[in-house]
């Protein structure tokens, strides 16, 4: 069941038979009295034990070894050789029985190291495996000793209870404990006072149990707590049990304050048992709950000495806020990336510009709405002349009172990655061949201009340039590459804020006007297109040629679709190769529902340089 801490099942099978065997003699000698069953029987809680930490496939061995031993205490010391075999197997089954109810039912095997496992424990061993055995262990005990069996089963249930209850939690800890555990008691600053708080407890117990003048039942939970303090689970154990000893030889013997209570015996036992459970319940999670918290105070320690490590070393900026966003911890980073001396006592918006502290509020406020989820702030700020990009990420901590009682920050300076995130944009936005703003960018602009088409006319013209397939074809295509450089200079040199070009695929270009330069797009158009015809092109020989270019130009006033702005340009455009090439055409006016609103077309002309 439970995985095997000896290296030799076997051996381990003997050491707990002989053990199984010297307490259960020990036992029915000492508590068995007017030839009934024993008072208490702690040998279910070795057997059981004994079932939990060896290999599955030695189970049925140490039921024999048990069964074997059983039956001869029983033989030696209790109700003889005739019956001790069929105690024996209830014995052994209520052992193997608990110890199969723990794992059934508490397969994380935490018996003796959390408060839920310990309430299992108590459960399972202390009240349904001894509930089980005691109908065939009181039915055999009515054949043998006088009484009901109904009778002999609650005594077997007290019984064995009561020595599981007790027992059970010191053997799962001496199974447990290693050799380097005993070697820490044994040193003298352990086993001196591990030696003081033995006496004290037996001093204590004797003091409370020996007399009856005064109800003092209450001082064993003095050496009790302090040895769960001091010792832990181990300590908690070994002083129950001591107590469980000293009571049960005031019982057995008939003095002290059991012998001034007028109750049956085995009301007694019941009492004796009520008191025990308590201490134990008392004494163990309290001890437990020390172990935890003696982990989790190690592991905080040492998680915390991990965070000074990464926070003094690393180069981002580890912040912990109050519920203020009042900055309370600060890296040794946030020198550096905050621009200041000291953050402390500041707000998280001292890392960002003046104007920026609303964003960080709000950012704040949805965090504290929602713990456990990170915010994210990326803002520019100036640092030593120059344009920095930092990245908050923060988070909420939640409270008990479910409001944000303080918050974790980290800052990292993102500068780098924005600066390559821009150039990707700008690459991605930019034909490669030109350097113009390609046909995506192109898109853009002229869809934020359509939005306030109605209020802010522009002008829209479509450059494409003429028989450029010849170009290709006489020169080679990386002529053709040449010239759309040169017309894409030319270009840059008429573009302004108010004058955007681009390259829209192939030999085409196209160029949006607005402002002042849209009531002059015509001039511009044309200026370009004379600025083209009288560029000399070379080709690989040295030669030289001209090319030309014709354009259309639409101005737009109202808003509408993208394409059908585009078509509005195509038209003239169209009109101009018709017509021979090289030369401008405008469109008629696009007004509000696409209204003429114009003379017709206007046409300017300038002969081919051919």
């Amino acid at each position: 069941m439970m995985h095997s801490r000896a290296p030799n099942p076997v051996m381990q099978i003997v050491t707990y038979g002989a053990v199984f065997f010297c307490v259960t003699s020990l036992t029915i000698v000492w508590t068995r009295f007017s030839g009934g069953l024993a008072l208490v029987w702690p040998g279910a809680a070795i057997a059981a034990a004994l079932f939990l930490t060896i290999p599955r496939s030695h189970s049925l061995a140490a039921a024999v070894t048990l069964a074997a031993f059983s039956t001869l205490a029983t033989a030696l010391f209790g109700l003889g050789p005739v019956w001790a075999i069929p105690f024996a197997l209830v014995n052994v089954f209520e052992a193997w029985l608990i110890a199969w109810l723990l794992v059934r039912f508490r397969p994380q095997q935490d018996y003796v190291e959390s408060e839920i496992g310990i309430v299992w424990l108590g459960f399972l061993a202390g009240i349904v495996g001894p509930l089980a055995a005691s109908i065939p262990g009181g039915i055999l005990a009515s054949q043998v000793i006088a009484g009901g069996w109904q009778e002999h089963s609650f005594s077997w249930f007290i019984a064995h209870g009561l020595g599981t209850l007790l027992v059970m939690p010191l053997t799962l800890l001496l199974a447990s404990y290693k050799k380097p555990v005993f070697a820490r008691l044994l040193k003298r600053d352990r086993i001196l006072p591990f030696i003081g708080m033995t006496l004290l407890t037996i001093g204590i117990s004797a003091v409370a149990l020996l007399q009856s003048t005064f109800p003092t039942l209450f001082l064993p939970v003095v050496p009790l707590v302090l040895a769960s303090f001091r010792f832990g689970r181990f300590g908690a154990a070994i002083t129950v049990l001591l107590i469980t000893l000293a009571s049960a030889g005031t019982l057995g013997t008939d003095t002290g304050v059991f012998a001034e209570l007028t109750i049956p015996l085995w009301q007694k036992a019941l009492f004796l048992q009520f008191y025990l459970s308590i201490l134990v319940l008392l004494s163990f999670p309290l001890a437990v709950a020390l172990k935890q918290r003696q982990r989790f105070m190690e592991e905080l320690a040492n998680r915390e000495a991990m965070q000074r490590l990464i926070a003094d070393h690393s180069d981002d900026a580890l912040l912990q806020l109050d519920q203020h966003g009042m900055i309370r911890f600060a890296s040794p980073a946030s020198i550096r990336l905050s621009g200041r001396d000291k953050v402390v006592d500041l707000h998280l918006a001292a890392f960002f510009s003046e104007f920026d502290k609303e964003i960080v509020d709000r950012t704040l406020r949805s965090a504290a709405q929602y713990p456990g989820h990170t915010e994210i702030i990326e803002r520019s700020v100036e640092r030593g002349g120059q344009t920095r990009w930092l990245e908050a990420k923060l988070r909420a901590i939640d409270s008990s009172k479910h409001q944000a009682s303080a918050y974790v920050v980290t800052i990292r300076d993102v500068t780098a990655r924005k600066l390559d995130e821009i150039q990707a944009s700008r690459e991605a936005r930019t034909d490669a061949l030109t350097g113009l703003p390609n046909r995506r960018a192109f898109l853009d602009v002229l869809e934020d201009q359509l939005e306030f088409a109605g209020e802010e006319p522009f002008a829209l013209a479509l450059v494409d340039l003429d028989y450029f397939k010849r170009v290709n074809d006489s020169y080679g295509h990386a002529v053709g590459d040449a010239v759309l450089k040169q017309v894409a200079e030319i270009m840059r040199e008429s573009a302004n804020d108010n004058c955007f070009f681009a390259r829209l695929g192939g030999e085409e270009f196209g160029m949006i006007a607005v402002g002042p330069a849209r009531e002059t797009a015509a001039i511009i158009c044309e200026k370009l297109r004379l600025a083209i015809q009288r560029h000399v092109m070379t080709d690989n020989d040295g030669g030289t040629f001209n090319i030309t270019a014709s354009l259309g130009i639409a101005r737009i006033a109202e808003r509408c679709s993208s394409s059908m702005a585009m078509q509005a340009a195509d038209g003239p455009l169209y009109s101009a190769k018709a017509a021979g090439r090289n030369r401008l055409r405008h469109a008629q006016d696009m007004g509000r529902h696409g209204e003429n609103r114009k003379p017709p077309l206007e046409d300017s002309r300038v002969a081919a340089n051919s």
